[in-house]
């Protein structure tokens, strides 16, 4: 298949410093004047979890909470419309029995959203199939099984971890599932993993998975006993592997209590945790990140001087992380939500989403660079609902930046807007010293798919068109090679 490429005249740097200038305006407005629904409208109490927002690959938003009825909760569900209307609201699994904590994800091997929560102390899962919902178990034991997360890997296989009572050590630990589809069925295969260090008091561990497109799980909790809680890290080698690693994580809180995880489809994890320096003192997010088949980085401080617990992270499609998270005032809750990031700086900035009664966000940002926030209120007014907050600006904006600069840096430089691309993208290089120019774009499993430019350059600013035609939705990467020097940067293709 050829691409077309269109060679056009070079970038001028005044036009470079004039959209760096206009992006850094926009800084921290993202918020300011954000699209905000009320997805329920009843005065029953309604919660939301760390996952109850997912957004399908064609943009639209899904949202699943737990609602309390005559004889417990129950979970329900509501999205939205390509348009953005909300469709009318269902129940997920069986209205006559009580149900808890859901999680969500998209499954895109069907366009069908998967949701598992805890069912008469087992794990169920539901899929909404020919919009009804159909829910089995996951498990079936005499067990307390409870707190499910879920996560879908680059094959479509669904991965769950949740808190299990093992009958064998008689202790808390996690367990964990690969999900294979068997004609209309999932067939589950179960594991618990031994090396799992809940403490007595287990059932608080909030264990949050998260897989690399190739089925590699990963699973953070809360582990250890009370006063040396940390955040426990664990994973397998391959898809299925009953082999784990453990480790644990120390950022700079004297306890940690819960995390987020966000892993990109190269295998850079990112993971955001939250804990305090014991009772009534602020909480804190530090920020951490693991290039693939590199160590640990040192945290980073992602709440600045602000008391925060509970984050929720999501990376955009430039591999830039973003948190969202409650503020505290001592032991309470203060019902504002906050989102953080880094700024032109590279500093960590916070700005407000949403306050006053406001509680649990759920966060993703979306493939335009959007970032979407569902919560629920009640803990300050007693009124019950859940809400979606839209941010009125891409968050992106400091990546774009840093690509739009193609005239900074030795060796080569490389950028493109827009990103994400639809029709076609600008891409903008620059390289320092004569030599041959080698840029070509990859799928995200590694194999070429274009070479867009391979001749010799003389120093200086190129600007191309690149219409990736032929190439179907996803994530790919840029890479320009001259004089022993690369640069890479990540494209997101939306749907056409």
């Amino acid at each position: 298949m050829k691409h077309n490429v269109k060679v056009v005249p070079s970038v001028d740097a005044v036009s470079v410093l004039f959209i760096l200038l206009c992006t850094w305006a926009l800084a921290w407005a993202q918020w300011t004047n954000a699209a905000i629904d009320t997805i329920t409208n009843t005065q029953v109490r309604k919660e939301t979890m760390t996952q109850s927002l997912c957004i399908d690959d064609s943009g639209m938003v899904h949202l699943v909470w737990k609602q309390e009825r005559t004889g417990g909760w129950r979970i329900f569900y509501r999205t939205n419309s390509p348009s953005g209307t909300w469709g009318a609201i269902q129940e997920v699994g069986d209205s006559s029995q009580a149900a808890f904590d859901p999680a969500m994800a998209w499954w895109s091997a069907t366009s069908i959203p998967f949701v598992v929560f805890e069912q008469d102390l087992e794990i169920f899962a539901a899929l909404l199939n020919g919009g009804v919902w159909q829910a089995e178990p996951i498990t079936a034991n005499a067990q307390l099984d409870r707190s499910p997360t879920i996560a879908i890997d680059g094959t479509a296989i669904p991965h769950v971890a949740w808190i299990t009572d093992d009958s064998i050590s008689g202790q808390y630990k996690i367990a964990y599932a690969m999900g294979y589809l068997v004609g209309p069925y999932i067939h589950w295969e179960t594991q618990t993993l031994a090396g799992s260090d809940l403490g007595p008091y287990g059932t608080g561990a909030a264990p949050f998975i998260s897989v690399t497109a190739q089925g590699v799980a990963h699973i953070v909790y809360r582990g250890g006993d009370y006063g040396n809680y940390h955040i426990h890290h664990t994973w397998n080698t391959a898809a299925g592997d009953t082999n784990w690693s453990y480790e644990i994580l120390y950022s700079g809180n004297a306890n940690d209590f819960s995390a987020s995880m966000f892993i990109e489809n190269e295998g850079d994890c990112h993971l955001a945790v939250s804990g305090n320096d014991g009772w009534g003192f602020p909480g804190r997010v530090f920020y951490f990140f693991k290039p693939f088949g590199q160590p640990w980085q040192q945290y980073e401080l992602a709440s600045s001087a602000a008391s925060a617990v509970q984050p929720s992270l999501s990376v955009d499609a430039n591999g830039m992380p973003h948190v969202v998270w409650m503020e505290t005032s001592g032991n309470f809750y203060t019902g504002n939500i906050y989102y953080s990031a880094k700024d032109t700086a590279d500093v960590w900035t916070n700005s407000l989403v949403i306050g006053n009664d406001y509680f649990t966000p759920s966060f993703a940002v979306d493939q335009l660079g959007y970032g979407h926030v569902a919560c629920h209120t009640g803990g300050n007014t007693s009124i019950f609902d859940i809400y979606h907050v839209k941010s009125s600006e891409v968050l992106t904006y400091l990546e774009e930046s840093k690509d739009t600069r193609v005239g900074a840096g030795p060796g080569v430089t490389l950028g493109l807007s827009p990103n994400p691309v639809q029709d076609y993208t600008y891409i903008s290089y620059n390289t320092t010293v004569p030599d041959n120019v080698v840029l070509t774009a990859y799928n995200s499993l590694g194999a070429e798919v274009a070479r867009l430019v391979d001749e010799h350059r003389t120093p200086g600013i190129n600007r191309i068109v690149w219409y990736p035609y032929g190439l179907s939705a996803g994530v790919y990467f840029l890479r320009l090679r001259s004089g022993g020097s690369e640069q890479a940067v990540k494209c997101v293709l939306l749907p056409r």
